[in-house]
């Protein structure tokens, strides 16, 4: 079986010697090594992870976010990671070998968190990966600096308004709309009707086509586990703003519910919710168009009037 995963034939990349983890070998059935704290970091952003096994003495991972996915190898000691492809000493991929054992394991759900959907009765084998691609997962593993004094006593200095827009804008979310319009922060529930009625009154307004906002959604799953592991695909697929526009158009299986998903960067943003003591869904936050922190409980009663305070 051929992976649908698309992978490239490059040489295995050294991101560099790591400090601070440990990665012991699998000790029975279904267990896997602890996880590197770079893949940590990229878990808690929503990205899934599966384990791909020990090979040559590396446990591998792949990691998958907006369609995007990277193979990872930590070396023995624990403490190198490398990220490319694995081959071995006749020329075979492994790495490919290990991907298309854990799609017998999983089914399709793999490959649709890959963004990828296979033609029936066709095989594909495919490469390409960038050094673009290379440079951003680089700078999604880097841990943020909270050892200069001086940047922690500004942030003390804040007014709780400010602290709690640095919060959401440091939330795991999904945008709809133009990057450069101004924006909108909503934590929603994928299950949460009133949050269906705020997306749906922007998504058919046109202010979204027009530029006029920008709607940011962070999801959370505090109404089932069902909507825990939809907010969970949410932050991981490949095409985020189509398939929410499906699930709110009633497709049943638009947001996939995946057993074996990860939840991590869900659960983060509701640990955030949970810091400011919000329990209302959809709980939004904006700066009007002179900076001033504002926040909204549910659907806005005047959309019209919301959008001019904005610009």
């Amino acid at each position: 079986m051929t992976s649908r995963f698309y992978l490239s034939l490059i040489t295995i990349l050294a991101i560099g010697t790591l400090t601070g983890f440990s990665v012991q070998a699998a000790t029975g059935k279904g267990e896997n090594p602890p996880l590197p704290a770079p893949l940590e970091n990229m878990v808690t952003q929503g990205a899934q992870i599966r384990y791909l096994g020990r090979e040559f003495g590396l446990d591998g991972w792949v990691t998958i976010q907006n369609g995007q996915e990277q193979y990872f190898y930590v070396t023995q000691d624990g403490q190198g990671l490398l990220l490319g492809i694995l081959f071995n000493n006749k020329g075979d991929a492994v790495t490919l070998q290990q991907i298309n054992a854990l799609r017998d394991k999983e089914g399709p759900a793999i490959d649709r968190l890959a963004g990828y959907t296979p033609p029936p009765e066709t095989k594909t084998s495919s490469q390409s990966s960038s050094s673009e691609d290379i440079g951003s997962m680089a700078s999604a593993m880097k841990s943020p600096d909270l050892s200069n004094p001086q940047e922690v006593m500004k942030s003390v200095a804040k007014s709780k308004a400010e602290q709690l827009y640095e919060t959401v804008e440091s939330a795991n979310w999904i945008s709809l709309g133009d990057n450069k319009a101004p924006v909108i922060y909503s934590f929603i529930d994928p299950e949460c009707p009133h949050c269906h009625d705020l997306i749906n009154d922007i998504r058919n307004s046109s202010y979204l086509e027009k530029g006029f906002v920008q709607l940011r959604l962070i999801p959370v799953g505090v109404l089932s586990d069902k909507s825990l592991k939809e907010a969970a695909y949410l932050l991981a697929s490949p095409q985020a703003q189509t398939d929410l526009y499906n699930h709110l158009d009633g497709k049943t299986d638009a947001l996939l519910v995946d057993q074996n998903a990860n939840t991590q960067g869900v659960q983060r943003n509701m640990q955030l919710m949970q810091d400011w003591k919000l329990d209302v869904t959809p709980f939004s936050v904006y700066k009007d168009k002179d900076g001033k922190i504002k926040v909204l409980q549910g659907r806005p009663a005047d959309l019209k009037k919301l959008i001019t305070e904005l610009r």
